[in-house]
């Protein structure tokens, strides 16, 4: 298994810390769970990036 560079280190700790600030934020339920689906779908389409 590859280890994480620093690039990808920042960047998903900013994309959970974007989806903590979003659960923790948002009252709206719909909402919240389309950005932590927006979220995810963004830091797993850096990871697939990255590994090309």
């Amino acid at each position: 298994m590859k280890v994480m560079n620093k690039k990808q280190k920042i960047f998903q700790s900013i994309m959970w810390a974007a989806a903590i600030l979003v659960v923790a934020i948002v009252e709206e339920k719909q909402f919240t769970i389309l950005m932590l689906v927006i979220l995810a779908t963004a830091s797993l389409m850096f990871l697939r990036n990255e590994k090309e």
